[in-house]
């Protein structure tokens, strides 16, 4: 069943044909299955970013190329923790829960299946139990490793090795949704296969997948660049990242890859153009800029469904090849 489809993945000639072509055969499709969490994450971020307006005093507001706008708001408690939080946008999270779906959509059409938004959802909710079953390890796993960089001096070589880690193992399960969606699998059980399939062709899979990374960075800063530079013409807070990014510093967002750390007690920034606002901003200001992130993120999330799934086909043509 899955070797069958990979004879259509042969029609193409490279990754990018492939990946472009599935994208545009299939667009509204892929529109549709993200609709619903676009809508109720862009009504949680308007709710919560109202709130900072009406009930949350002392904020600090940020604009930046790389997540387009921040929230600080940070106290101290009785006890004298001291705590900090900060709002951006949900959206991200909530179109990672939408790749399940999204490659189970890819996998049906490449396969020649007519298969709907309605269709893919109520697979997907089938499988439910294991999507936040992969979830929750991934959110112990990340939480651990923060637990541990706190726990302990962070050296430079800690660091180092605690970044190593993190992309091995961040390639190693990247391509565990469509083991849940696709074969069916439990959580663990998903996460043991992508590492199966992604065996031997780990360099291969990094450097597609940096290769993405890096296309969507500079696409987000260099947008996000030009509504910041736009909104500054009648937004006299704004002054201050126009002028950042009228310097050299412009050149940054070519990087791609958001980089920060503190070397020496200097912060070191790539990849990105942050600045303070001036003043608090109007609030359709912010809006404006909430608006065209969740477009960004949510047209980027297809790119990202389709290049696994495309790397998955692929992988287990090639592995069933070798077992006949």
């Amino acid at each position: 069943m899955i070797g069958a489809t990979d004879n259509t993945f042969a029609q193409h000639r490279g990754l990018i044909p492939a990946v472009s072509r599935c994208y545009r055969d299939n667009f509204g499709l892929l529109w549709r299955i993200m609709l619903p969490s676009i809508i109720f994450s862009f009504l949680l971020d308007t709710v919560i970013l109202y709130s900072f307006y009406l009930n949350i005093a002392n904020t600090s507001w940020f604009v930046s190329t790389s997540d387009g706008f921040s929230i600080t708001r940070s106290f101290q408690t009785g006890t004298g923790l001291y705590i900090s939080f900060t709002f951006s946008s949900f959206i991200a999270i909530f179109l990672w829960h939408t790749m399940c779906p999204l490659a189970l959509a890819v996998f049906q059409t490449y396969r020649g299946v007519n298969v709907t938004d309605r269709d893919v959802w109520r697979h997907t909710l089938g499988r439910i139990r294991s999507i936040l079953g992969a979830s929750l390890i991934l959110m112990v796993w990340v939480l651990s490793g923060l637990v541990f960089l706190l726990s302990v001096r962070l050296a430079i070589v800690i660091v180092a090795l605690m970044i190593c880690i993190t992309v091995y193992f961040a390639v190693r399960w990247s391509l565990y949704n469509q083991c849940i969606i696709i074969e069916g699998l439990s959580a663990v059980a998903a996460f043991r296969r992508s590492g199966e399939l992604v065996m031997r062709r780990w360099w291969s899979f990094l450097g597609r997948y940096l290769i993405l990374l890096w296309v969507s960075g500079v696409l987000i800063s260099v947008l996000f660049a030009i509504t910041l530079l736009l909104l500054s013409i009648t937004e006299p807070e704004f002054v201050l990242i126009r002028e950042a990014l009228v310097s050299g510093q412009f050149f940054d967002l070519f990087w791609g890859i958001d980089v920060q750390f503190t070397f020496y007690g200097e912060k070191i920034v790539f990849g990105n153009v942050a600045a303070p606002l001036a003043s608090i901003p109007s609030f359709w200001t912010i809006s404006v800029i909430l608006v065209i992130k969740t477009l960004l993120y949510a047209a980027l999330a297809p790119v990202w469904a389709i290049l696994t799934t495309y790397l998955y086909l692929k992988r287990t043509s090639e592995l069933e090849l070798r077992t006949k």
